[in-house]
């Protein structure tokens, strides 16, 4: 379902974004979805003031209410649709330099593979879905409140001492988005990976995540490889590649 227009008085987002504001929908990953359908494409923004039916990775729920941010950008994938998934990473970086302008007291981290965490605790997530040649990516911010209970403790740009409101969130993310975006396509991934692990939570500390099977990993958080899996350096010395899961601790 979709809802009426958001408020008239937005600003424009900066190029080359166009912005579709809705007030109350289902998802706005399932709307731009949608959008493709219809025609639409690289650089459109799907906002909505408040989702019934939000979610996370791996079919999660993402609590959705009115005064967070909720939205998401429709970007070309680029000539070689394996690197697509690169641009979650691109995402983590774009929006902790958007958050860390707003809250610039702030202490922001980067947690493997989708999550921004504030003071240690998750403020942003992002989910990013193919919609070949486009990638939905789906971005999400707890603003004025932090939705508990949570799979992670959760926090708000509010606590973080910001007065930002939403749209403020979601042009200061396209700014930067805009920017980490064209220094991928131009620069390749090794420049936001490199920016990644700048901000990276639990770098060289242990580390447990949870595979898609339920099986549990543990060993040192050590780096990034070249196609974003989790690098961990177990007991015994050997390093294992983690491609899908959940960190449980940090």
């Amino acid at each position: 379902m979709t809802g009426a227009a958001g408020p008239p008085t937005l600003r424009a987002l900066p190029p080359p974004f166009r912005l579709v504001a809705l007030d109350c929908i289902d998802s706005t990953n399932d709307e731009a979805r949608r959008a493709v359908g219809r025609g639409d494409g690289h650089g459109t923004v799907i906002w909505a003031a408040e989702q019934s039916a939000g979610r996370g990775r791996r079919g999660r729920t993402w609590v959705s209410p009115r005064g967070n941010l909720h939205c998401s950008l429709l970007l070309d994938a680029g000539p070689d649709l394996a690197l697509a998934p690169q641009l979650v990473f691109v995402a983590a970086v774009a929006v902790r330099d958007a958050l860390a302008e707003l809250a610039p007291a702030a202490a922001f981290q980067l947690k493997w593979p989708n999550d921004l965490l504030c003071g240690g605790r998750k403020i942003a997530g992002m989910l990013l879905e193919m919609a070949a040649p486009l990638v939905i990516l789906g971005i999400g911010v707890d603003v004025a409140l932090a939705p508990e209970p949570a799979l992670y403790p959760a926090t708000c740009l509010a606590r973080a001492g910001s007065s930002a409101e939403p749209f403020d969130v979601l042009a200061g993310i396209c700014r930067q988005v805009d920017c980490w975006y064209d220094r991928w396509r131009n620069e390749g991934f090794d420049m936001v990976r490199q920016a990644w692990l700048a901000h990276a939570a639990g770098l060289g500390q242990p580390l447990k995540v949870a595979l898609p099977d339920d099986s549990v990993h543990q060993g040192r958080f050590i780096g990034l490889d070249a196609a974003g899996a989790l690098v961990l350096e177990e007991g015994d010395g050997r390093q294992t590649r983690i491609l899908a899961g959940d960190v449980l601790a940090l």
